[in-house]
């Protein structure tokens, strides 16, 4: 607040709405004079280091100008700092309503909740499908390279990029654009009680990894399971957003998978 150059600051995520725990993020946005911007930006390490010594940080550039320095800082604390152009405050989306902090240009009335979760789902929708059957190869060639410790680790990642996320956009779509490996906890019950049940399975599956070998029966029973799960949650999702779930590109991948690893993946 004694920073002239900033013009209004808020709070937005789970500060913002009242859903914070201990391990929450601050998200913490700063509204920037125009013609302060670029010097508020090169000084952007002193300014998170008033808060605490930073440990690490990355940066990100945004729509409309806008930058992201996100840093753990000593605490430790997470702090994603958002730099806004003063200018742009109108027309930036925002899924929630913000929790002003101060305001010198009484812009309280330009920050309100402006993005439609719903309007843009079925893009992030599309995106994620591409996404999967773009990397669809990957049981195949880390089985054939017998990458064991490369081929669990994604087992558990596609786990929470494309399953969870499937889910959410059928039961919680406003929790959708959250980051996927931050997102189990938001699922109901009884589907977190699946994705556990399915992690259990996966590491059950690798259990003689540390021996330098693998069960291949355990591994092609887990992967008819996990593929299987994930095509169906993504089919599911496509329908009820009426996006078009890519048929051929599943007929190709489960032909490949039983071709190659004996994989028999059974339509729901």
């Amino acid at each position: 607040q004694e920073d002239r150059r900033v013009a209004a600051c808020w709070l937005e995520g789970s500060f913002a709405s009242g859903s914070a725990d201990a391990w929450s993020d601050v998200d913490l946005h700063v509204a920037v004079y125009d013609d302060r911007f670029d010097d508020f930006f090169s000084e952007r390490l002193d300014i998170l280091n008033r808060f605490g010594t930073v440990l690490g940080y990355g940066e990100s550039p945004l729509p409309g100008g806008a930058r992201l320095v996100f840093a753990t800082i000593a605490g430790p604390v997470r702090v994603d700092l958002y730099i806004e152009r003063l200018s742009a405050i109108e027309s930036a989306l925002r899924w929630e309503r913000p929790r002003l902090l101060f305001d010198r240009e009484g812009i309280a009335a330009n920050l309100r909740a402006t993005g439609d979760v719903n309007a843009l789902l079925p893009q992030w929708l599309e995106g994620l499908v591409r996404n999967f059957f773009f990397g669809a190869m990957w049981p195949v060639r880390m089985w054939g390279r017998e990458e064991w410790g490369s081929l669990l680790m994604n087992s558990l990642a596609i786990t929470f990029q494309f399953l969870v996320p499937a889910m959410l956009a059928q039961d919680d779509p406003r929790n959708y654009y959250r980051p996927h490996y931050h997102n189990e906890h938001r699922l109901k019950p009884e589907r977190r009680r699946e994705v556990q049940a399915l992690l259990g399975q996966i590491v059950e599956a690798f259990r003689d990894i540390g021996t330098g070998g693998v069960d291949d029966e355990r591994l092609v029973r887990l992967h008819e399971v996990l593929l299987g799960r994930i095509w169906q949650e993504l089919r599911a999702a496509c329908a009820q957003w009426g996006v078009v779930y890519p048929e051929a590109a599943e007929q190709e991948m489960r032909e490949y998978y039983e071709r190659e690893l004996g994989i028999n993946i059974g339509r729901p």
